[in-house]
């Protein structure tokens, strides 16, 4: 998320950080304003708290769209407490669509993940490959979400909805 936004600030955007801080740290904020001269508007809010996260849009009346990369990404920590994860990752996702459409900001970019595959026969994986069943629950959630998303758009084709499927990094 934060080579989103120096990315962003860089083109010049304004965005908005809305974060729990569960999987990152503060000082992020600090060194997005090293390399860009800005320190973005930062909100410490957890997605799945409706109520602040409501908060942080009617504040915000300009926002136009959302990159959603929040949610619990540990695969073999998703196997041990898989309720946390489909509590957290399809709550949250749920309560920020919910709270976009009641704002009119209909234009979403999800990260999911290439999980979403399973397991594959044919390497390397096209984008065009049938999604098959996951193989633990954090890929279950991605997938998942990705469905909602789709329906939701199915339902209000008002809404612009991007899916980003991309296999896990390694290093920054």
């Amino acid at each position: 998320g934060s080579h989103t936004v120096v990315e962003f600030i860089q083109a010049g955007e304004t965005p908005i950080i809305v974060d729990n801080l569960c999987n990152s740290k503060a000082v992020v904020l600090d060194r997005i304003e090293t390399i860009t001269g800005v320190r973005p508007k930062f909100y410490k809010v957890d997605l799945c708290d409706y109520e602040a996260l409501d908060r942080v849009f009617d504040e915000n009346p300009d926002i136009e769209s959302v990159i959603h990369f929040a949610g619990l990404k540990a695969v073999g920590e998703s196997v041990s407490i898989p309720l946390r994860y489909y509590q957290n990752n399809l709550m949250s996702t749920i309560n920020l669509c919910e709270i976009m459409g009641k704002h009119g900001v209909k234009t979403i970019v999800f990260s999911s993940s290439a999980t979403v595959y399973g397991e594959q026969e044919e390497m390397p994986i096209r984008e065009t490959a049938t999604l098959k069943t996951t193989t633990n629950p954090y890929g279950e959630t991605k997938q998942m979400i990705e469905r909602i998303l789709t329906d939701l758009y199915r339902a209000d084709p008002e809404w612009s909805v991007s899916i980003l499927r991309y296999f896990n990094p390694v290093g920054a």
